[in-house]
C-alpha cells in the first residue's frame, strides 16, 4: 500500500499523472496539420506587394513574437504592431514551403482579430480587422494568455512552451508592471509570485531582503540567482529596481529545481529579467516622457517630505532592427533624520534579426545614494527626559558619509536560426558593482547601536560565457523530444575592505601593517545535459544534470552533481485544461559568496575555510487548472530539506564583563525542513482582471550541528520566515482608463526585539554575556505584520498625453516589518503625466 503522508507520496502523484495523460486522446494538432490547413485557407488568395514575397521556413515551438520577427527578416519587411493587441508569448509553429508571406502572417495571426495591411514600400502594419473586439477587450485577451500556452526561457535551456514544463514557474508581464507603476523587484515579487517574500525596502537600505523563498535557504542572506537577459548578476542582493517600461517580462523559478540548468547558488530559485526589443511604436512613437511628484508621510519628522520620479524612454527601428534607451531617476526627502535617497537607472538594448541569426545586446547602469540614518526610536528609548542625556544612551554615528552603490551589466546574445534539427545559442557578458559605506542590519544587535559593526566597502566583477545547443527529435509531431547540451564558465574578481575590528589575525597589529583590502578570485565551470520528451502532447518528461566545478567549494569536493527530474500530464475536459506535475531538484551554495564577504561581520576568509556548503533538495507537486484562458488556478505542495545553512553567531571579544564589544563567527547550523503550500489564481472578466496569491510555510529546525553556539534549538521555527503571505490585485482596463488596486501582507514571523536589544547593549544594564547564545532567546518576539495597499490610476487625455495618480502604503504602515527598529516611509501620494512623441 502507498502511504500518502510518507516518502512514497511522489509515487502516487506520478501514477496519477500517468492516468491523467491517458484519460483521452490528444486534441492538439501537429505543425504539419496547421501548415496544410493554412494552405487550404489561403488557396486562391492573391497578395499585393510586398505580401506576395515567397518564404520557406520550418521552426516549431516558437513564440508568436519570434515567429513574426523571423518572417519579417526572411521577407525583408518592416512590421509594425502593438504588443497590447497580440498574445506574443503564445506557442506557435512557423512552417511554410515557398508560401507568400501574406499567407504565412495570416496563419500566424489566426484568432487574434488582426490582419496584415500594407502601409507602403516594405512597411506592413498588423492592424485590427472589422471583427476585432474593443481595444480594452483585445488587451485583456493578450493579458489572459494561459501559462500552458506561453513560451518561457527560464524553465529550459533555450526556451519551451509552458505546457511542457514539469516544475512551477511564474511569469510577470512587463506591461502590467508599467501600468501599475511597479519599479521595485520586492513589490513585483510580493504582489505576483507565491512562495517568495521580500521585505519592503526602506530608502535608507540599499539591499534587497528576502524573508522567504519557500522557507529559509540561509540566515539573513537568502536570495534567488538573478539573471538580466541571460547574464548572471554578481550580487543578487543589489538588484532592487528596474525600469518597468524596459521590461518585457520577469520569469521566476522557486526551489532548487533550477540548479540543473543554472548551477551553484541557485539553491532557492532563479529570477530572469528579460528586456524589450520592440522598436518604434505602432503609431510612430519614438519617445515618451513621464514625470511624477508627490509627498510621503512620516510620523517621525511629523511632516510630509517630497518624493519624485521621472523617466524618459527612446526607441528606434522595427521589430527586426531596433534600439532603445530608458532612463529613470527619483528621490525621497528625509522621512527620518538623514534618511534620504536618490537613485538613477539607465538601460539600453539593441537587436538585429537576420534570416540566419538574431543578435541582441543590452546594458544597464544603476546608482543609488542614501543617508546613513540613525533611528529616532533608539534615541527616544534610551534618552531619559528627567536626567541629563547619557552619551552611551545615544546611538553613535558610524559615519557621516552617505551610503552608495553602483552597478553595471553589459551582455550580448547570438541565437542562430535552426539548422536542421539543431539550434545554437551563445551568451556572454559582465556584471559588476561598487559599494561605499553600505550598512546591512544582519546581526541581532543593530548597527545603529554597535559602532563596531563595519559598513560594506568594495566591489566585484563577474564575467560569464555560456553556449547551448538543442537537438530536436520529431519536432513536427505531437510526440517529440529534445536533448540540450550547454557549457558555461564564469570568473569573478572581488575586492572587500578587511574587517579590522573583529579579525583575530589582525588584532594587535599596527594599523599601517593591516591589509586595506582583500582581493579574491572565484571561478566556476559547468556542463549541463537535459532531455525533454512529450507523448501525444499529453505526457511530458524532463531529466537533467549539471556537473559543476566551483573554486569556492572545499578542495576535496569541488565537483558537484546537480540533478533534476520532472513529469507532467495535461488533459483537456471541454473548456477546462488540467495539468498535474511533479519535480525533484537539488541545489548547493558555496560558503564563500560575495554577499557573505561584503555584508557579514565575521572574519570571512579564515572562518569560511572550516565551513561546509549550504544545500537544499526536495520535491514539488502541483495541479494547474485553466478555463478558456480566462480563469486559472495553481496549487503547489513543496517539501524541501536544507542542510548546512550558515549563521553569524555572536560571541564576546574576551571574557571581561565590562567590554562592550562583540565578534561574530560563522557556523553551519544543521538541518532545516521547508514545507508548505502555494496557491495562485487569476480571472479575466471582460475588462476586469483579478489575481491573488497565498503561501503557507513551515520552516523549522530539525537537527543542530555539533558544536553550534547560537540561539536556535531543535524544533524552533526559523527566524524571519513568515508563516503566511498573501496578495490580491484588481485591474480595470477601459478604452482610455486604467485603474489598479492591490495589496500584500506577511503574517506571523519571529524576529528579535531589536529595540530592546539595542537599548540593553547601549545602557549597560546587562553584561555582554547576556546578549549572545541561548540568552538571545529572551529577546525573541512574534510579529503579525500589516497590509501594504497600493493603487494607481491613469487617464488618456489625448492620443499621446495621459494623466497619472498613484498611492503606495495607503494604510500608512511604518513599523514592525521586519523588526521594530526599522522605519519605512508612510503613505505616499504622487501625481504626474506621461507624454508620447
Amino acid at each position: 500500500m502507498i502511504r500518502v503522508g510518507g516518502r512514497k507520496r511522489p509515487l502516487l502523484i506520478v501514477a496519477a499523472v500517468l492516468m491523467l495523460a491517458r484519460a483521452s486522446p490528444a486534441q492538439s494538432r501537429p505543425c504539419g496539420a496547421l501548415e496544410s490547413e493554412s494552405a487550404t485557407q489561403s488557396a486562391g488568395t492573391r497578395w499585393s506587394a510586398p505580401l506576395d514575397r515567397v518564404v520557406t521556413v520550418h521552426v516549431t515551438e516558437i513564440s508568436l513574437r519570434d515567429a513574426l520577427d523571423r518572417v519579417a527578416a526572411l521577407a525583408h519587411l518592416r512590421l509594425s504592431y502593438s504588443a497590447e493587441m497580440l498574445p506574443l508569448d503564445r506557442v506557435t509553429c512557423l512552417v511554410a514551403d515557398a508560401k507568400p508571406v501574406g499567407s504565412v502572417l495570416t496563419s500566424l495571426l489566426a484568432g487574434t482579430h488582426v490582419d496584415p495591411v500594407v502601409a507602403g514600400g516594405e512597411q506592413v502594419v498588423l492592424s485590427p480587422n472589422h471583427a476585432a473586439p474593443a481595444a480594452a477587450e483585445t488587451t485583456g485577451m493578450a493579458m489572459s494568455l494561459g501559462v500552458l500556452d506561453r513560451v518561457v526561457v527560464t524553465g529550459s535551456a533555450v526556451g519551451a512552451p509552458g505546457r511542457e514544463l514539469t516544475m512551477s514557474l511564474d511569469v510577470i508581464d512587463g506591461r502590467q508592471l508599467a501600468r501599475d507603476n511597479v519599479s521595485s523587484l520586492s513589490n513585483a515579487l510580493d504582489a505576483y509570485v507565491p512562495g517568495v517574500w521580500s521585505w519592503s525596502q526602506s530608502p535608507t537600505s540599499l539591499l534587497s531582503s528576502y524573508a522567504s523563498i519557500r522557507g529559509a535557504s540561509s540566515f539573513g542572506l537568502s536570495y534567488p540567482k538573478i539573471y538580466i537577459d541571460g547574464i548572471e548578476v554578481a550580487n543578487p542582493l543589489l538588484v532592487t529596481r528596474f525600469s518597468a517600461d524596459a521590461i518585457d517580462h520577469i520569469e521566476v523559478i522557486r526551489g532548487p529545481q533550477g540548479s540543473a540548468l543554472y548551477g551553484t547558488d541557485a539553491i532557492s530559485g532563479v529570477v530572469n529579467i528579460v528586456t524589450k526589443h520592440e522598436g518604434v511604436g505602432p503609431n510612430g512613437e519614438r519617445m515618451s516622457l513621464r514625470t511624477t511628484a508627490g509627498v510621503t508621510h512620516s510620523d517621525y519628522p511629523h511632516s510630509s517630505v517630497l518624493t519624485q520620479d521621472h523617466a524618459v524612454s527612446f526607441a528606434t527601428g522595427t521589430s527586426t532592427r531596433s534600439a532603445d534607451l530608458n532612463v529613470i531617476g527619483g528621490s525621497m526627502g528625509e522621512f527620518i533624520p538623514n534618511g534620504y535617497s536618490r537613485d538613477l537607472l539607465a538601460t539600453g538594448s539593441a537587436r538585429v534579426v537576420g534570416s540566419q541569426a538574431t543578435f541582441s545586446g543590452s546594458a544597464r547602469f544603476y546608482t543609488d545614494q542614501a543617508g546613513s540614518a540613525q533611528s529616532p526610536l533608539l534615541k527616544l528609548a534610551t534618552q531619559p527626559t528627567t536626567q541629563p542625556a547619557n552619551p552611551m544612551g545615544i546611538a553613535p554615528a558610524q559615519d557621516s558619509l552617505p551610503q552608495s552603490v553602483s552597478q553595471y551589466t553589459i551582455g550580448a546574445t547570438a541565437a542562430l536560426a535552426p539548422l536542421g534539427r539543431w539550434t545554437n545559442t551563445v551568451v556572454a557578458g559582465i556584471d559588476g558593482y561598487r559599494l561605499a559605506n553600505v550598512e546591512a542590519n544582519l546581526t541581532p544587535i543593530p548597527s545603529v547601536a554597535d559602532s563596531a559593526l563595519r559598513a560594506a566597502q568594495g566591489g566585484a566583477d563577474r564575467a560569464t560565457i555560456r553556449a547551448s545547443t538543442v537537438y530536436r527529435v520529431d519536432s513536427s509531431n505531437l510526440s517529440h523530444g529534445s536533448i540540450t547540451l550547454s557549457a558555461e564558465h564564469a570568473s569573478l574578481r572581488a575586492t572587500t575592505v578587511a574587517d579590522r575590528l573583529s579579525a583575530p589575525e589582525y588584532r594587535g597589529m599596527p594599523a599601517h601593517t593591516q591589509p586595506a583590502t582583500i582581493v579574491s578570485w572565484q571561478s566556476s565551470t559547468g556542463l549541463s545535459a537535459q532531455a525533454d520528451g512529450a507523448v501525444a502532447d499529453k505526457l511530458f518528461f524532463t531529466g537533467g544534470m549539471r556537473i559543476e566545478r566551483d573554486s569556492r567549494l572545499p578542495s576535496d569536493d569541488r565537483v558537484v552533481a546537480l540533478p533534476m527530474l520532472g513529469v507532467a500530464g495535461v488533459q483537456e475536459y471541454g473548456p477546462f485544461t488540467a495539468k498535474l506535475r511533479a519535480a525533484y531538484g537539488r541545489g548547493i551554495r558555496p560558503p564563500s559568496t560575495v554577499g557573505h564577504a561584503d555584508f557579514w561581520q565575521a572574519t570571512y576568509g579564515a572562518a569560511a575555510a572550516g565551513l561546509g556548503p549550504e544545500e537544499q533538495s526536495g520535491t514539488e507537486l502541483g495541479l494547474d487548472l485553466t478555463f478558456r484562458r480566462s480563469l486559472r488556478l495553481q496549487v503547489t505542495r513543496f517539501d524541501q530539506r536544507a542542510s548546512g545553512l550558515i549563521q553569524q553567531v555572536a560571541m564576546p571579544v574576551d571574557s571581561n564583563a565590562q567590554t562592550r564589544r562583540m565578534t561574530y563567527l560563522l557556523e553551519n547550523v544543521g538541518e532545516i525542513t521547508n514545507r508548505g503550500w502555494e496557491m495562485e489564481a487569476s480571472a479575466n472578466i471582460s475588462r476586469l482582471t483579478l489575481s491573488g496569491t497565498f503561501t503557507a510555510v513551515d520552516s523549522r529546525v530539525r537537527q543542530l550541528a555539533v558544536g553550534y553556539h547560537g540561539d536556535l534549538e531543535t524544533g524552533d521555527r526559523m527566524l524571519l520566515v513568515p508563516a503566511k503571505t498573501a496578495s490580491l490585485n484588481a485591474s480595470w482596463v477601459a478604452s482610455r482608463w486604467h485603474v489598479t488596486v492591490g495589496g500584500s501582507r506577511a503574517i506571523d514571523w519571529i524576529n528579535y526585539d531589536e529595540l530592546a536589544l539595542a537599548q540593553a547593549f547601549l545602557n549597560q544594564e546587562h553584561a555582554v554575556r547576556d546578549l549572545y547564545g541561548p540568552q538571545l532567546r529572551q529577546y525573541w518576539r512574534r510579529y503579525t505584520g500589516g497590509a501594504r495597499v497600493r493603487a494607481s490610476l491613469s487617464r488618456d487625455i489625448a492620443s499621446r498625453f495621459s494623466f497619472e495618480l498613484s498611492g503606495d502604503n495607503l494604510l500608512n504602515y511604518q513599523r514592525d516589518e521586519p523588526d521594530n527598529i526599522t522605519i519605512l516611509p508612510g503613505r505616499t501620494l504622487m501625481t504626474g503625466m506621461k507624454i508620447r512623441f
